[in-house]
């Protein structure tokens, strides 16, 4: 019986830390990102909004639309998930020059190589850890950023940043809920 109601108890907790789960899509500001032009790397640093603050994300997506390579030469694209950078789309020269701007910042989301001249909508989930970094940056500031650094000119028609978040009950709620299942429960005779 006492396994029963802490079973119950906890299926409760969970429906609770789970009940506010919203969407929120932030989008940078020129939306292309300058059409990640290869002479510079970019950082779009996002602070968290009344919209996520003292939330937990639980979920996230990076989609890019209609994204092409200018030419059909090599090329590569870095995007990094880094703990913060200044608020808003901020470019920084690099003349072009190969590799990652970021290499060993943050945490390396993907390196896309030989991206086609035909457009193409990409959408790169994050990973679990990756979600989990997303929290701790939020945790350490309030804030977040990534950081793109284009080795080709990849036009595209807008970057869309898609956070999953939930609301989660505080802990003396969490608490009265769970010592609440641990009681026993009495029982009514009936004579």
């Amino acid at each position: 019986m006492r396994l029963r109601q802490l079973a119950i108890g906890l299926l409760v907790i969970a429906s609770a830390s789970f009940a506010g789960a919203d969407v929120i899509e932030l989008q940078p500001n020129p939306v292309d990102l300058y059409d990640l032009d290869h002479g510079w790397y970019y950082t779009w640093g996002i602070v968290a909004g009344r919209d996520i603050s003292g939330f937990v994300i639980t979920g996230a997506s990076l989609f890019f639309d209609d994204i092409r390579n200018w030419d059909a030469s090599d090329n590569d694209l870095w995007i990094h998930l880094l703990d913060s950078a200044p608020s808003g789309v901020r470019a920084y020269r690099d003349y072009g020059g190969g590799g990652d701007a970021f290499a060993y910042q943050g945490v390396l989301l993907e390196h896309y190589e030989d991206l086609p001249v035909t457009a193409q909508d990409i959408t790169y989930t994050f990973t679990n850890d990756e979600v989990l970094a997303l929290n701790l940056y939020l945790q350490n500031g309030d804030n977040f950023a990534l950081g793109f650094d284009p080795d080709c000119h990849f036009y595209n028609n807008g970057v869309t940043l898609r956070l999953v978040y939930t609301s989660v009950p505080e802990p003396a709620c969490l608490a009265v809920l769970s010592v609440g299942a641990l009681l026993p429960r009495r029982r009514r005779i009936r004579a």
